[in-house]
């Protein structure tokens, strides 16, 4: 008989999202059949708050994901500098496969934010 742990879904680390020196917005990521769970910010990171934005197409135009509610204004994630920083609202990306991340401010170097993610 299968044991419970063989049907958990297995997180990844393995996506990128660099936002580049003087510049406030990643490339594009392709999520590729996974969801967002988390974001590792850098220990330098210079923002406060990153906003995702999703597209329908690769490469597509993006546009900034808004909270749940109607009218509840743009879903945007507090961040601090070094930390895990959980998605608390999965069903927020559900059905988004390419985001971009926009931060609050252009960071002063080149920043490397760790996705996490788990299969759909």
């Amino acid at each position: 008989m299968p044991s419970s742990q063989q049907f958990q879904p297995i997180d990844s680390y393995d996506l990128v999202a660099l936002i580049g020196n003087g510049t406030a917005t990643s490339q594009q990521i392709d999520l590729a059949g996974n969801t967002l769970c988390g974001l590792f910010i850098p220990a330098a990171f210079t923002g406060t708050t990153l906003k995702i934005l999703a597209a329908s197409t690769s490469g597509g135009s993006n546009a900034v994901v808004q909270k749940d509610e109607v009218g509840g204004g743009d879903y945007a994630i507090t961040v601090t500098v070094g930390k895990y920083v959980p998605i608390t609202n999965l069903g927020i990306l559900a059905g988004a496969r390419f985001i971009t991340l926009s931060s609050s401010s252009n960071e002063a170097a080149d920043r490397l934010i760790t996705l996490a993610v788990r299969p759909v």
